[in-house]
């Protein structure tokens, strides 16, 4: 990007130049925004949990596909396999996301 028009720049005033070697800050604002790091941890207990409770019911699953599969009655359904893979695959994302936050 090229810039012709400089007569809405201002100069620096010597006086308030940074010193060199030293990080210049933000201003501070009270405007009520904070980090913390404590719902991350509270957010990654909640997926633990949810993780071994689901653990449970998946083992039934399996178990009656399997039955399914050996009694030569299983018929998977293909378009709702790909649907699942995609849903996991965006509730994944999801939370990274908000655990990298």
């Amino acid at each position: 990007m090229k810039v012709t028009d400089t007569s809405q720049i201002k100069a620096l005033a010597p006086d308030k130049l940074p010193e060199p070697g030293r990080a210049r800050s933000a201003p501070r604002t009270d405007s009520g925004d904070r980090v913390s790091t404590a719902d991350s941890a509270r957010i990654a207990e909640t997926i633990a949990r949810a993780s071994r409770t689901a653990g449970a019911g998946h083992s039934a699953k399996l178990q009656a596909i399997e039955a399914a599969v050996r009694q030569g009655t299983y018929r998977p359904d293909p378009q709702r396999i790909a649907q699942e893979i995609l849903n996991d695959a965006e509730l994944a994302a999801r939370l990274q996301a908000l655990l990298m936050k």
